[in-house]
């Protein structure tokens, strides 16, 4: 029996930061799959339409299509050459999407564009992990393709080589930029050391603090995904939910007027899951279904622990209530987000019980 749970939020930076990118990746081919899905299946008063995407598709002609897909998987073999140097390989690997089997040119194009933005998040990934763990490890002995600014001459200036490690977070902050131009414009001598050493952890701390805001962020595109997979109603989660803090709520369509809340404290990484109920305004009434809302939640719980820690993301429970050891909380029902059930105006299977005075 359970009431409210405390956790502690631990995400592995690059399981969590895989997962997520191969989360993203399998919605974007997805949708083309769901649009190619739509073009074909479009009524008569559409056929025109069809007809000019399919035209379309045919222009672009077989031979592209595959060459734009052997691009894309040529990009994906040499991140797992990098992830190889980084102990990453087995879980770069399990991020790949399946060809689609097909011959649908649309469909093959999906996947080929999800593909290349997969690999593009996966490159960031891994170049921000090696530059944050200061390995000897040049993009370019990977074959990967870098920003322009990090792929010139580093003798060029003395801030280049360092700098280099940011390149493809895009521009630095005003901070490091101010620091890199003084390096530049000093002579060789202890000064100048002094202003590399500093560059040097400067830039270590922005690698940091931009891995922590990805992973918070993944974070979130994780819990997610992992309450969909397990077949709850989620309300639309932000981003932003680890980094700034926040409360969602999530239920199954069968529960009737109860949910669990999660709420978040960015500033102590803990969360709170609990169970409310949604009631009319001026209702206190306990009822007996409370402690079967807060027992069922308590059996379930452990399967979304072993789904997230499945992509990184581990809740370590600090705080686990007994059922009715705090009473459900009551929640104005116009204070709760409705659900796609209760917009379309579907039943709702609702277990009945009496009220406790």
């Amino acid at each position: 029996m359970s009431g409210p749970i405390t956790v502690v939020i631990v995400a592995e930076p690059i399981a969590a930061l895989l997962s997520a990118a191969a989360i993203r990746a399998a919605h974007a081919i997805r949708q083309g799959y769901e649009q190619a899905a739509e073009l074909r299946e479009e009524h008569a008063a559409l056929q025109e339409a069809q007809r000019a995407a399919q035209s379309a598709a045919r222009q672009q002609g077989a031979q592209a299509l595959e060459t734009e897909v052997a691009a894309a998987e040529a990009r994906f073999d040499q991140l797992i050459a990098l992830s190889e140097k980084l102990g990453a390989a087995v879980r770069v690997k399990a991020t790949r999407p399946v060809r689609p089997a097909t011959g649908d040119p649309m469909a093959l194009a999906a996947y080929a564009r999800g593909l290349q933005a997969l690999a593009g998040d996966l490159q960031a990934i891994l170049l921000t992990e090696a530059a944050r763990q200061r390995e000897a490890l040049e993009p370019e002995e990977a074959g990967i393709a870098i920003p322009e600014a990090a792929s010139r001459e580093v003798a060029s200036r003395p801030s280049e080589r360092l700098l280099s490690r940011i390149a493809h977070l895009g521009p630095p902050p005003e901070d490091i930029e101010k620091l890199a131009r003084e390096l530049d414009g000093t002579g060789p001598g202890d000064r100048a050391d002094l202003l590399a050493t500093e560059l040097r952890r400067r830039i270590q701390s922005h690698l940091e603090r931009t891995q922590r805001r990805l992973v918070q962020e993944a974070t979130a595109t994780i819990v997610r995904q992992s309450l969909e997979d397990l077949g709850y109603e989620v309300e639309d989660i932000a981003d932003t939910l680890v980094v700034e803090g926040g409360m969602v709520h999530f239920r199954r369509r069968d529960w009737g007027d109860y949910m669990v809340r999660l709420r978040v404290d960015a500033a102590t990484g803990e969360a709170n899951f609990n169970v409310v109920r949604a009631v009319d305004a001026g209702v206190s009434e306990r009822s007996v279904l409370d402690h079967i809302a807060e027992d069922r939640w308590c059996a379930e719980f452990p399967a979304l622990l072993k789904t997230l820690e499945a992509r990184g993301v581990r809740l370590d429970v600090t705080r686990r209530l007994a059922a009715g050891e705090l009473p459900v909380q009551l929640v104005e029902r116009r204070k709760l987000p409705k659900f796609a059930q209760e917009e379309s105006g579907a039943p709702i299977a609702r277990l009945l019980g009496r009220k406790i005075k």
